[in-house]
Order: C-alpha cells, then structure tokens, then sequence
C-alpha cells in the first residue's frame, strides 16, 4: 500500500474538517486547490478521480487527495454516502512509497545541547486504504465538534487532535500492512531493550522469540542496518550520554546501569562508538544547557 511521505516538523495544520450524508445523485464537483483532502466513507460509496486515476471509495475507505491536482467526482453516488472530509495545509508530499519499505525501526542519531536545528523526520499517511472505522471516528468527532466552536482556547487541542489522528493512521498501517520481516524486526527491538542489562545471549533471544537467530538478525539488520549486538551496544551507549549528561555517577557506575560490568571494555566500546571517552564526553557537557 502506498502512503504519502510528510516532512515534518511542522506538524499539518487542520484547515476545515466536515460532515455530510450525500443523497443518490450528487456528485464532487470538479477543483482543484493548494491544499490536502482527506475523505473517510462511513457509509456507501464515493467516486473521486485525482489526475485521471479513478477511485471507488468505500465504506469503511479513505483516500487523500493532494495539493495542486485536479479532482472531480466522476461518478454519482448510487446511494446514501456518509462521509467526513478534512482540509489540512502542509507542503507537497516527498514521494509516495510503498509502506512496506518504510524504515520505521532505524534510531535517529541522538540530539546534543548543542543542536540549533531539528532532524529531518518524516511521518506517512496511507494514501488510499481500507480503515477500522470504530479507531478514527472519535477523533472526526471531536474535531468537528471543536471545529464548529472555535476560539483561541479550543484551537490547539483541535490541531492536537488531528496530530492523534495521523498517529493512529501510521499506526495502522504499520500493523496493518507490515511484512513479516518487520513486524520482527521489531520484536527483536523490544526485546533489546528490555534485556538491555543483561548480558546478550543469542540463544536466549531466539527462545524467547521463537525464531531463530540467524533470521531475527537478518530483519533487524534490514531494517535498522545493524545487527542484533551492535543495536544493543547502541542502546547502551545512548543510555549511558543520557547518564553522563544528568547525573554524577561516576563511569564505572554507569557502566553498571547500563549492563556493561567491565569498567575497561565500556570505555572502550563507549569510544569506539563515540570517538571519545566517557570523562571526555561528560566534560564536553559541564556547564551546558
């Protein structure tokens, strides 16, 4: 399934958002503007072309219609058509890809005090798709209902609540339309970091995962582009600036919180994965904000 690829921050921003019951007959008409158009389907169907490709959107369907392309409803509705539609601005979609090739599981590198800009991040929302209605309405719900009481106390929950809403839509199609490899991937994700003290223990991890081995770290490596150790010694590592940065416990200690036990080996593995020592790094940081 294709989705839509945001930049962001900014976050969209919620524009309109409506509800309406179409009777046999009526039909979208033909525009087009510098804006999104999202349409959910609760009940029948809805005919929508976007630049000469045609869409039947179901019940239980969305589609999002982008930016600056030409749509019209090709087609009447045959029968009583519930929807709701939402106008967001944001800037042109990145790509269209296909959802299971998104990288959701690769760490972005860690931020400093001393970053003045944010990361490129990215969020996806499924371009065309069935939905778990039950899931979304309550959000169409009090989004309108803010909507048609607007004021500048109700404004930011508004646009939080459409920020909720894309989560639940990426959600879904995480879940929805993963592949296999992925959903392992993540398995094996969680299960490093839950088991981030203890000493890595391939067998263990294959055990408690009910894979084997060599077939976790073949996911986890497509999808983070790193093995299942060398993912563990990256959480070790974050966990350890995060400790070196808030608190005075001294090396060896967070060595220790981190599940490195041999005072010698964090240091050497916390330099080879941040080209400095630990005092080095904590001494970078003294007196920062």
């Amino acid at each position: 399934m294709h989705c839509l690829e945001l930049i962001i921050p900014p976050l969209p921003q919620l524009l309109t958002i409506g509800h309406s019951c179409w009777t046999p007959g009526q039909q979208h008409v033909a525009r087009s503007f510098n804006v999104y158009d999202m349409l959910f389907v609760l009940k029948g169907t809805l005919y929508m072309t976007e630049d000469d490709v045609p869409y039947e959107i179901k019940e239980g369907c969305m589609l999002v219609l982008e930016p600056n392309r030409m749509h019209i409803g090709h087609r009447p509705c045959e029968e009583v058509t519930e929807i709701y539609w939402i106008h967001f601005a944001h800037q042109a979609p990145v790509r269209a890809v296909d959802s299971g090739q998104i990288s959701w599981s690769i760490p972005f590198t860690k931020g400093t005090n001393d970053d003045l800009t944010p990361h490129q991040q990215m969020m996806y929302i499924p371009k065309f798709t069935s939905i778990h209605i039950p899931d979304i309405l309550p959000y169409l719900q009090q989004m309108l209902e803010l909507h048609h009481a607007l004021s500048p106390a109700s404004s930011l929950l508004l646009q939080s609540q459409l920020a909720s809403l894309f989560v639940e839509l990426q959600t879904a199609v995480r879940n929805q339309y993963a592949p296999r490899s992925r959903l392992l991937s993540d398995q094996a994700i969680a299960y490093l970091e839950q088991h981030m003290t203890r000493p890595f223990d391939a067998k263990h991890m294959e055990q408690t995962l009910h894979f084997h081995f060599d077939y976790l770290a073949r996911c986890l490596k497509k999808y983070t582009g790193m093995s299942p150790l060398q993912y563990l010694h990256d959480l070790q590592i974050r966990r350890a600036k995060s400790l070196l940065e808030r608190t005075a416990l001294s090396v060896a200690e967070i060595g220790q919180h981190v599940g490195i036990e041999n005072t010698n080996y964090f240091i050497r593995l916390f330099r080879k994965q941040s080209g400095v020592t630990p005092g080095q790094y904590r001494s970078g940081r003294m007196g920062r904000v």
